[in-house]
């Protein structure tokens, strides 16, 4: 399979990648290949010793465990978890795409857990792991951070590997507030803001939802203390709340750096036109937010569509993607 733009080497790591992961054909080109070129320019910086006992964290359909199981050699262990339930994910659902990937050649290097994070993995006895099965040299948080369901969410997750004892973890996530290619990548940007705070404010009005439903079935009466909740909103972390959770965690930056993703990587495009799309309005406006949030999300949406059209002003038709930010956690 001859791979345009590819030295001999990468191309020989993409095919077999390829050969490896469960994928619709016709996104091939467009999508699969990229997200792999993705992982491995990421891998590259990480520098991940060979065979680790790796905690891959939202591994999602396996496309990051797949690339550490190839590039840490045939002594490592791969361990994916997500939350996500087990028939999410198209055009196979996350437990299909699992299940074939632990029939490849590299299925033996590699675990799956769907349904748990960090904390549930390491806590709970209802999983099938031994007590070596949770012991780790390193954990991975490959582009999943951006998408964890709240900021406290991101905080537990470096507590829980700080208490696991993981003493190095390797983080890439997207940088939204710098950019090399400010015309092209800030419609990724604005469309990654407009999603958060749909996110944050759907959170609280079900937390909202939750509490009035508990009050009614508990009958409390209308003078009773109401307990403060806290806010779940959708992650979306920068560099410095990332950098911040880990620390208080108790680790510490060892290395970090950036780069640009390639043109051909479209995720950022994707999460866009997503934004764009007349069904994100529509979304907005059928959850029933208070108008100054409903009008703080659309005008976000407006913003996103004035940056996307003046990127075609400039006659380029393709969101580019954020710069991505890489770290090493070190464990003080």
């Amino acid at each position: 399979m001859a791979i345009p733009g590819m030295d001999s080497e990468e191309e020989s790591k993409v095919t077999t990648l390829i050969t490896c992961f469960p994928h619709d054909h016709s996104l091939r080109t467009l999508v699969q290949i990229p997200r792999f070129r993705q992982r491995l320019s990421i891998l590259s910086q990480w520098s991940i010793p060979l065979g680790s006992r790796v905690l891959d964290i939202g591994c999602g359909q396996g496309d990051s465990s797949l690339v550490l199981a190839m590039e840490l050699g045939p002594t490592c262990h791969v361990t994916g978890i997500d939350t996500a339930p087990p028939d999410y994910g198209t055009p196979l659902n996350i437990s299909e795409s699992q299940e074939k990937i632990l029939q490849s050649a590299l299925g033996d290097r590699l675990s799956f857990y769907n349904q748990v994070d960090a904390a549930t993995f390491f806590n709970s006895t209802s999983t099938s792991t031994t007590a070596s099965d949770k012991t780790f040299d390193v954990a991975t948080a490959c582009h999943s951070l951006f998408y964890f369901p709240s900021s406290a969410s991101v905080i537990s997750l470096f507590q829980e590997l700080a208490a696991a004892n993981i003493r190095n973890v390797y983080v890439a996530e997207y940088d939204s507030k710098q950019t090399s290619f400010p015309v092209t990548q800030t419609p990724h940007i604005l469309a990654a803001k407009a999603q958060a705070l749909y996110f944050a404010y759907k959170s609280e009005a079900d937390l909202e939802k939750q509490q009035q439903q508990q009050q009614q079935q508990q009958q409390q009466a209308s003078s009773s203390k109401k307990e403060e909740m806290p806010l779940n909103v959708r992650a979306a972390p920068d560099v410095e709340a990332i950098t911040k959770a880990a620390q208080a965690a108790g680790f510490k930056v060892a290395r970090e750096g950036k780069f640009t993703p390639k043109e051909e990587y479209l995720e950022g495009h994707f999460e866009t036109r997503c934004v764009r799309g007349a069904r994100f309005e529509a979304r907005v406006k059928e959850e029933g937010f208070a108008k100054e949030r409903e009008e703080e999300i659309l005008g976000v949406v407006e913003e996103v569509n004035r940056a996307y059209e003046e990127m075609e002003r400039g006659g380029v038709d393709k969101v580019r993607c954020m710069d991505v930010w890489w770290a090493v956690f070190e464990l003080e």
